[in-house]
């Protein structure tokens, strides 16, 4: 390739960032190699009230798959950075099947450990911006220690 024609490509970029709550408990496996390897699914909600939600299958590996399996549960909220990656397999009928996966390089908890022992009355973060904040403004235990 001429670097005449190399120069009017686009540079790609595999890269999605996204936010939404977990549709189902996380699946924590094993390869046959040892790695750790979670899997899940979010539900990102539509701007408009019935929008219909838009469903991503989220795949992590290793120490990170282990934390997600062990902390998040159906209804949690996360962030999520990763790359889009085609998974391709023959399901036990014979037909090809493939699925557009998210493989997660950070997985962000977005709750409080209050709100992770019930997933259910978890409240949801509108914003990283509020997810800081939030850290900012929690107290420390040792604080209330009076000596």
């Amino acid at each position: 390739m001429s670097q005449e024609q190399n120069s009017s490509r686009l540079p790609e970029q595999n890269s999605v960032i996204i936010v939404g709550r977990l549709t189902r408990d996380p699946e924590l496996r094993r390869t046959v190699t040892g790695k750790a390897v979670c899997s899940f699914d979010i539900a990102i909600s539509g701007s408009w009230k019935d929008a219909e939600p838009t469903f991503v299958p989220i795949i992590v590996w290793n120490n990170q798959a282990e934390r997600c399996g062990e902390r998040l549960k159906k209804g949690l909220p996360v962030y999520v950075e990763g790359r889009l990656k085609t998974n391709k397999w023959e399901g036990k009928d014979g037909i090809k099947r493939s699925r557009l996966e998210v493989v997660a390089s950070r997985v962000q908890f977005l709750f409080t450990i209050k709100q992770e022992s019930s997933a259910i009355d978890a409240k949801p973060i509108d914003s990283i911006n509020e997810l800081q904040e939030q850290s900012d403004n929690a107290v420390d235990d040792d604080e209330n220690i009076p000596f």
